[in-house]
């Protein structure tokens, strides 16, 4: 008997890398929620264990009757609008979904660690001054820690997202990497106080498919990174890969950004400015290694080179 897979955000970054995975495996049945299904660059006409359900999560209470009948749940969808729309999909519809899915073993969900603060616990600030996206998965998860089915859910907070190439979409950050890369000529004498994780695509992929049957204790949460990055050091290494030097660096405090931000007319907000003010995105986090998985791309000069490689 095939286990069944509900999956949305399949056409994403993430969601290209997890089909990898999970169309090689014959013990599935993978039932794709897909607004596009001419988005998705695997050919899924090849593959008679994936089933097309093309829709959005607005009108998910269409498939009630097929969640019902599903082992478990994938959401990585998610509306990064800053509005109310955002609201209705990662927290109204988002509960909706997963209270429909009776027959579930585990529902997998994707948050974000940007709602994260100190010991990975979630910041009122997040709610308070966040973007739309960002107070919707701030919403989204509290309310899953008072929803009787939370025992089933496992959620994952991915820090920096990198991946993509000619057969998946591009994160937002590999996207943007190449194109900007000449900021570096000013940005390699400066660095703030601050720290980060990241973790590619394809590794995101391995941790999310391994947790949606994995045996985890009694553990539900899990921010997905590599090790800490300071800002300093990650600025040294971009700055050697595209083949600027660094004669010299100097520390900027958020005092700083501020003002030459007022200088030049950007507005910045109060999710902005509490960011700028608090930059150090430090968790406890995992990766496949984590699991006893190999963890493809381990540090960022890794996955600038493979950047750089497809660009």
């Amino acid at each position: 008997m095939k286990k069944t897979i509900f999956i949305t955000g399949a056409s994403g970054c993430v969601g290209h890398y997890v089909l990898d995975i999970l169309l090689q495996r014959q013990d599935v049945e993978l039932h794709l929620l897909l607004r596009d299904p001419a988005r998705v660059q695997h050919p899924l006409a090849d593959h008679p264990n994936v089933v097309v359900h093309r829709g959005n999560m607005d009108r998910i209470e269409d498939l009630a009757m097929v969640l019902a009948e599903m082992d478990y749940v994938l959401h990585i969808f998610t509306d990064w609008s800053d509005s109310d729309y955002a609201h209705l999909l990662n927290v109204t519809k988002t509960h909706a979904m997963f209270d429909m899915a009776t027959k579930a073993r585990r529902i997998v969900y994707f948050s974000t660690a940007s709602i994260l603060g100190p010991g990975n616990q979630p910041m009122w600030q997040a709610g308070e001054y966040g973007h739309g996206y960002i107070r919707s998965k701030y919403q989204g998860y509290q309310a899953l820690k008072r929803s009787p089915i939370a025992d089933k859910v496992v959620t994952v907070f991915p820090t920096l997202v990198f991946g993509g190439d000619a057969q998946h979409p591009y994160s937002h950050i590999s996207s943007g990497l190449l194109p900007n890369q000449h900021f570096l000529k000013w940005l390699r004498f400066i660095y703030i106080d601050g720290a980060f994780h990241f973790l590619h695509a394809r590794d995101i992929a391995q941790v999310t498919v391994h947790l949606l049957d994995a045996e985890i204790g009694e553990q539900r949460d899990f921010a997905l990174g590599t090790e800490k990055y300071t800002a300093k050091r990650a600025i040294a290494i971009l700055a050697k890969a595209f083949g600027y030097k660094q004669p010299f660096r100097l520390k900027i405090n958020p005092r700083f950004v501020m003002h030459i931000a007022g200088i030049f007319g950007i507005k910045i907000g109060p999710w902005e400015r509490y960011c700028i003010e608090n930059p150090h995105f430090s968790y406890a986090v995992v990766e496949p290694k984590t699991f006893g998985l190999e963890t493809s791309f381990p540090n960022l000069e890794s996955v600038i080179a493979d950047i750089q490689l497809r660009g």
